[in-house]
């Protein structure tokens, strides 16, 4: 999404999905998708970094106040929003300039799932590793973060696939 208008709407709906539909899906401890932090991967290329920063933390605060998670989602939301220009400047280098679109029909299915694995992948394994409260349990978070980067990654791409393809150029 390249301007900021069909991206609120979209943020809307993520949102939603993500507090009234999978927040209520937890399997045996171990499975718990997110996909709320699609909102700060497909923010456009242009943002302010200071306003995406407070975006992800006003972001990762709500669905701490929903979940009553204590700030895992805060910490790893505002991780996710500070290392993003980094990321998109490795997988999509020249995004802000050319005003790309992140989705899957735009930049093709290849360094879609590099920057939906590598971005889901630390906002995930942040949260799980802080829940873990030491390390100890390497293993179980290591394996239980897999498990939730594949899932949400998936419901990602089905819901980034969605997207209309970007009309610039």
């Amino acid at each position: 999404m390249t301007r900021p208008g069909p991206w609120i709407v979209f943020s809307f709906w993520v949102l939603l999905a993500q507090i009234f539909v999978l927040s209520q899906i937890e399997v045996g401890g171990y499975l718990s998708p997110y996909l709320y932090p699609l909102i700060v991967i497909l923010a456009p290329a242009n943002f302010n970094r200071l306003g995406l920063l407070a975006i992800g933390a006003v972001l990762g605060l709500g669905i701490d106040l929903h979940e009553g998670s204590g700030g895992l989602h805060l910490m790893a939301s505002s991780l996710l929003a500070y290392i993003r220009p980094w990321v998109l400047k490795t997988i999509v280098p020249r995004a802000s300039e050319e005003q790309l679109s992140f989705a899957p029909q735009d930049i093709g299915l290849g360094k879609w799932t590099t920057l939906i694995l590598i971005t889901m992948g630390i906002h995930h394994l942040w949260i799980f590793a802080w829940a873990s409260h030491g390390t100890h349990i390497v293993g179980l978070v290591f394996g239980r973060g897999i498990l939730n980067i594949a899932v949400s990654a998936s419901i990602a791409t089905a819901v980034a696939w969605f997207i209309p393809k970007s009309q610039v150029g």
